[in-house]
């Protein structure tokens, strides 16, 4: 038996769609389908009743989550008891979605890491939905993301908050604005940050409300070069509040509040419960 299978269970009861749950788990539904398949073969018994609304538990699929739910608790406290037998010192992981690295206070983490000797110290970015994900599988202990989580058993504090700005060159229609709707850039050039970013999806369906796609002529990884990019006229800019005004680019409000959200996250039932929670204290 593969208790692994467990965690794939739990996505897909919890989901109730089996594509969201593969998407979630980085599966195809047809291997995560495969999966399911397995276990109620291995166990005897139909865990779920296949429907065009998606997957509905049986009452045999009710108790199956209600248990795997404290074997996997108990899976993980038993891992890292292991980990101490071993000396294994390094078992909290931390992740960061693209983008929060930036706007965290890297000093004060670098303190709470330093002193707690549980925490493996590394600092890669990768995709906000791939943080979540690590954290759901029990990958990563805990995980700095944009916007708040909406997955099941994960818990969320606001870390960070900064205003989302239009950012103008010098001469542009703009210039001498102090405010702008979000429809008046339907006709500019824009320049954000790329798909693996949350702030672009959120840039699409905010614009979608105005029934309009913006026109995106540039997507980078990192601010530093949208500012480089608006500098040269080659379109203006939206993104995060990072970058003070200066005689040739500005920041103009965008009427709306648009925020950009860094949350510190972690899952309920996690056995590091309490590091977790010293960090987000540390912010």
């Amino acid at each position: 038996m593969n208790t692994k299978n467990f965690k794939c269970f739990q996505i897909v009861y919890e989901e109730k769609n089996l594509s969201l749950a593969a998407k979630k788990l980085f599966l195809t539904p047809q291997g995560l389908g495969k999966i399911i398949r397995n276990l109620e073969e291995e166990f005897g018994a139909t865990f779920f009743i296949r429907t065009k609304e998606g997957f509905v538990a049986t009452e045999s699929g009710h108790l199956f989550y209600k248990k795997i739910k404290d074997i996997n608790k108990e899976l993980n406290e038993l891992m890292i008891e292991v980990e101490h037998l071993e000396k294994k010192e390094k078992r909290f992981k931390v992740g960061f979605a693209a983008g929060t690295i930036k706007s965290i206070n890297i000093d004060r983490l670098e303190k709470f890491m330093l002193h707690n000797n549980e925490i493996e110290r590394s600092w890669i970015e990768c995709e906000n939905d791939l943080v979540k994900a690590k954290i759901l599988n029990g990958d990563i202990s805990f995980g700095f993301t944009i916007g708040k989580p909406k997955e099941k058993n994960l818990k969320s504090f606001l870390i960070d908050s900064k205003e989302v700005m239009l950012y103008v060159y010098k001469g542009h229609r703009l210039w001498d604005r102090e405010s702008v709707d979000l429809n008046e850039i339907k006709n500019e050039s824009i320049i954000t940050m790329n798909e693996k970013h949350h702030i672009y999806h959120d840039l699409i369906d905010a614009c979608n409300v105005y029934d309009f796609s913006p026109n995106i002529v540039a997507l980078t990884t990192e601010g530093e070069s949208i500012y480089r990019l608006i500098k040269n006229r080659i379109g203006i800019g939206i993104s995060p509040s990072f970058y003070p005004d200066s005689e040739e680019i500005r920041g103009i409000h965008i009427n709306g509040d648009y925020t950009w959200d860094i949350y510190g996250v972690y899952r309920e039932d996690t056995a590091d419960k309490e590091i977790a929670e010293k960090l987000v204290e540390c912010f």
